[in-house]
């Protein structure tokens, strides 16, 4: 007889994305199939380039202490031109997240310690290894999805299933699910090897030579990452033979074939799934949006897809919060990655320019940015490289009287500045605010207190003397309060005395927040008299 197995979510494919969502998920208090069809995790480096709020999701997990003597923290990127030439060096800005605004790793360490998350947390996660997902059908308010693994076909019915299975994701088109976008006809070769004998430095190289363009990327502990456009006429058995893979890396150093650890052509895609949820199951990560590597955005994306998406299942499982919570996870999500693929299209097209003029012209106007101050900081700073700012969604839009400086932290990452109790004791905020829901409530002076949401739902306690020695909320008057969600976005900031308005707007999409307040209930206004964006 088939086995049949009851869980909260299953979630599809345990690469980064898919174990970085189960262990969230277990974290909020769900039961968790986690299912992948190989052997166990990819031992392939492929995503090499981790954001600030990567680390600070690495951080939440429990991983990030193990995994940052394995990276190169606070990178940059030089470009160079035609001639050789330094054309630009560019670096993120000041760090506003607690970790390094971009650094690099190697993402079988990054799996493996994942993996060990993933089963440190073995009383809320079935992992299962060797098990393949083959149909998935909807029954009312549950999905039963057929696995085929090491023991035969098992179904697993789950109220979710969140779809972490790659770029050519097989669930993606069993929905039928279209990819909108286009594929780069350049082919590229990618090569890491170990042992590199280059002495390190903090920068990725992006060498723009109009002939065969290259990108060299540092790692930790002697790894190096090389990535040469394909000429025409050249085919993968010719790229990928160790004397072509030497000849290649040559001009920057001398590699043996034993040192050669991975060598691939990859043809770059700018593709986003035109839906990212159909009836019960929602994707995440490349199963929902593929982008050329350029900008380094592509596992990013994921994580953050990974973060906004758990703690709105964990809602609407545990707490009975309305579907429409789960349709602000695209509303948020989308445009951002959207964004970022046209991005990484865009920083390719001037990597990748082979016609001579065109290049020339293009050094020309990287080198004229010198000139102009403001847009030198722009290209320098990264500032190109925009962060998520949510505009609908699950968020208390600001008022038309509300202070620029206060409003504009709507919808952004909260910042992750040192802080110190009254006691002296100095540590990161995010230690104080927990899995739930949190406010920040501003005395001025850089003095806040930090105040679990609902009050009394759960262990933590409130946290009253905090300062802020960092000087990440100068901007925010006496009296003003930050509604913190789970993943660290501010869903609103408002005056002290409009908490509890704004608490009842949350609660029609976040049941229990405000007091009183059940779903569907009538809530109070907003303090903007605008209603609460819930756009799908």
């Amino acid at each position: 007889m088939e086995q049949v197995i009851d869980t909260d979510i299953l979630v599809v494919g345990a690469g980064p994305i898919g174990l970085t969502a189960a262990a969230l998920l277990a974290d909020h208090g769900l039961k968790v199939v986690l299912v992948e069809k190989q052997a166990s995790t990819s031992d392939a480096p492929r995503a090499i380039s981790a954001t600030d709020e990567t680390l600070r999701v690495m951080a939440q997990i429990g991983v990030l202490d193990r995994l940052a003597p394995e990276m190169l923290m606070d990178t940059g990127a030089r470009y160079y031109g035609r001639r050789g030439q330094l054309l630009a060096e560019v670096r993120p800005g000041q760090a506003r997240l607690g970790h390094p605004g971009k650094s690099q790793f190697d993402q079988p360490v990054m799996e493996s310690l994942l993996l060990d998350a993933v089963r440190r947390r073995s009383s809320t996660i079935d992992l299962r290894f060797s098990t393949e997902a083959l149909q998935i059908s909807e029954h009312g308010n549950h999905a039963e999805t057929v696995l085929s693994g090491r023991d035969g076909k098992t179904t697993v019915r789950s109220q979710w299933v969140l779809a972490c299975d790659g770029g050519r994701s097989p669930i993606r088109s069993q929905l039928g699910i279209a990819l909108e976008g286009s594929t780069q006809t350049q082919h590229w070769i990618v090569v890491d090897i170990i042992n590199s004998q280059v002495p390190t430095e903090k920068f990725a190289e992006f060498h723009c030579n109009a002939s065969r363009p290259v990108v060299v990327v540092p790692g930790a502990n002697g790894r190096r990452r090389y990535e040469f456009m394909l000429l025409p006429g050249e085919t993968a058995g010719d790229v990928t033979a160790p004397d072509f893979i030497q000849s290649l890396v040559s001009p920057f150093e001398s590699v043996e074939p034993q040192n050669i650890r991975r060598a691939a052509v990859y043809v770059a895609h700018q593709r986003i799934a035109e839906s990212y949820r159909q009836g019960r199951v929602i994707l995440a990560g490349d199963s929902a949006h593929l982008m050329p590597p350029f900008a380094g955005q592509a596992l990013n994306a994921g994580i953050r897809d990974a973060a906004n998406i758990s703690w709105k299942l964990a809602a609407n499982v545990l707490d009975g919060a309305p579907e429409t919570l789960l349709d602000t996870y695209a509303a948020e999500r989308r445009p951002h990655t959207a964004e970022m693929v046209r991005l990484s299209h865009l920083i390719g097209k001037v990597v990748m320019a082979t016609n001579p003029l065109a290049a020339t012209v293009r050094d020309g106007l990287l080198s004229a940015t010198a000139l102009v101050p403001p847009l030198k900081r722009w290209v320098t700073g990264m500032r190109f490289l925009k962060q998520p700012h949510y505009s609908d969604g699950c968020l208390v839009n600001a008022g038309s009287r509300q202070a620029t400086a206060v409003a504009a932290f709507i919808g952004r990452a909260l910042p992750q500045p040192a802080v110190q109790s009254d006691s002296g004791s100095t540590d990161s905020l995010d230690s104080l605010l927990g899995q739930g829901w949190s406010m920040l409530r501003f005395h001025g002076n850089s003095r806040f207190e930090v105040i679990p949401l609902p009050a009394g739902s759960d262990a933590r306690t409130a946290a009253a003397g905090i300062t802020d020695t960092g000087g990440a909320f100068n901007g925010l008057p006496a009296g003003t309060s930050l509604i913190v969600r789970p993943d660290r976005y501010v869903a609103a900031a408002v005056p002290a005395a409009a908490e509890q308005a704004a608490l009842a707007d949350l609660s029609r999409l976040v049941p229990g927040l405000h007091p009183g307040t059940e779903q569907g209930a009538p809530s109070a206004p907003n303090p903007s008299g605008k209603p609460l964006q819930q756009t799908s």
